[in-house]
C-alpha cells in the first residue's frame, strides 16, 4: 500500500452524521477450549486514525497498526479553522501553506511509526472543525473503525479528549477505540493483552463480546457485569431489608447473564473468566480493569444498568473518559 496524501477544502459545519466507588467482586473461571472460534462478525477493513502531532495521537497510530495489520489505515489531520495559531506576525508564509507544511510533518511521523510494524498508511489533510471533519470522513469514506489518541492537542492548547475524541466517541456511527497512552506505552504491550468486556444483557453488549472474541482470538478475556442498586450502601446495612432481596435478585440476574456470556464464548481459543462487581457501573468497570491489570476494555454503545436505566452510551462515554487503558465502544 502506497502512502497517499490528499488535501480537502473547508467543509460545511452543518453536516448531519448518520451512520471511586467501593466495589466488591465475584469471579468465576471457565475452562479453555481447544477449538478455534469461527469468526461470525464482519472484519474491520478501513481504519481512521485522527492525528494532531502529539505522542498520544501517534499511540493511536501504533495501536491501529498492531491491532489491525491487514486493514487500510488512514491518518487524518484536521486544520482547525476556528484557531488562528497559523496566522499572525512572524509566520513564514500564508497560513494555509504553513498549516499544510505542519500537516506534512505530522503525517511523515505517522508513516514512520506505522512502517516500524510493516504497515503502510494513507494520509489526508482537511480544513474545518476537527470533530465534524472526522465524522464527515467516516461517513464519506466507508470507515469501519476510528482509533483516537485521547490526550492530544487541537492544535496547541485544547485537550483532544475533552473536545474532539469525546465528540467523535459519542456521535460516530462506527466503533471507536480511545487510546489514552503514548507510543512508548503501546509499544510495551503484548497485544492484544488481557481484555475486559462489560456486559449487561443488551444486544449491544452481546455485540461487544462478539467483537472481542472474533477480533482477538486466543486472547485472555474477562466478561464483567456491574451490579448497581443506584445508591451507595454497606452490605451489613442491608440485612433483613427489602433492598437485600433486591440485591439478591440482581445477583441472580448477574449470574445468569455471565453464564450465558460464558456459554457464548465457549469456542474461544483462550482463557475466559467472568466477574461481577458491585457499584456504579463506570467507576466500577474502570477500577476493576485497572486494579486487575487489564490492557483493554470493550463495551457496547447502548445498554442498561441493573435497575433498567440506560447504561452504555452515558456509561461507555464515562468509562472512555476515566480509563487509563484503551476503551473500544462497539457499534453496528
Amino acid at each position: 500500500m502506497i502512502a497517499r496524501r490528499r488535501f480537502s477544502p473547508i467543509g460545511n459545519d452543518d453536516t448531519v452524521y448518520l451512520r471511586s466507588d467501593r466495589t466488591s467482586t465475584i469471579v468465576h473461571r471457565w475452562g479453555r477450549s481447544a477449538s478455534p472460534r469461527e469468526e461470525t462478525t464482519t472484519m474491520t477493513t478501513n481504519i481512521l486514525v485522527p492525528i494532531d502531532g502529539s505522542a498520544h495521537s501517534y499511540g493511536g497510530v501504533v495501536y491501529a497498526a498492531r491491532s489491525f495489520p491487514s486493514a487500510t489505515i488512514t491518518a487524518l489531520y484536521v486544520v482547525d479553522v476556528e484557531r488562528d495559531w497559523y496566522q499572525g506576525p512572524g509566520m513564514p508564509g500564508p497560513w494555509e501553506e504553513v498549516a499544510r507544511e505542519t500537516a506534512e510533518g505530522y503525517h511523515e511521523r505517522a508513516i514512520e511509526w506505522a512502517r516500524q510494524y510493516d504497515t503502510d498508511i494513507e494520509t489526508e489533510t482537511v480544513f474545518g472543525v476537527p470533530h465534524r471533519q472526522i465524522l464527515e470522513h467516516v461517513v464519506d469514506h466507508d470507515i469501519d473503525h476510528v482509533v483516537m489518541g485521547s490526550h492530544g492537542r487541537s492544535p496547541i492548547t485544547r485537550p483532544f479528549v475533552g473536545h474532539v475524541a469525546e465528540a467523535v466517541a459519542r456521535r460516530a456511527p462506527v466503533s471507536v477505540t480511545i487510546v489514552p497512552e503514548t507510543v512508548a506505552d503501546v509499544e510495551s504491550w503484548d497485544l492484544p493483552g488481557r481484555i475486559l468486556v462489560a456486559v449487561d444483557g443488551s444486544d449491544r453488549a452481546s455485540m461487544a463480546l462478539e467483537y472481542a472474541l472474533s477480533r482477538f482470538p486466543g486472547a485472555s478475556i474477562t466478561i464483567v457485569h456491574a451490579i448497581d442498586l443506584g445508591v451507595d450502601y454497606d452490605h451489613e446495612d442491608l440485612e433483613g431489608t427489602y433492598v437485600e432481596e433486591l440485591l439478591g435478585t440482581l445477583r441472580e440476574r448477574a449470574d445468569e447473564l455471565l453464564a450465558a456470556a460464558a456459554e457464548h464464548a465457549a469456542d474461544h481459543d483462550g482463557d475466559v473468566q467472568t466477574a461481577a462487581v458491585h457499584g456504579t457501573p463506570a467507576p466500577s468497570i474502570v477500577s476493576y480493569g485497572t486494579e486487575n491489570g487489564f490492557d483493554q476494555i470493550v463495551m457496547g454503545s447502548h445498554g442498561r444498568s441493573g435497575l433498567g436505566r440506560v447504561l452504555l452510551g452515558s456509561v461507555a462515554e464515562a468509562v472512555a473518559q476515566r480509563s487509563p487503558i484503551p476503551v473500544t465502544i462497539v457499534r453496528e
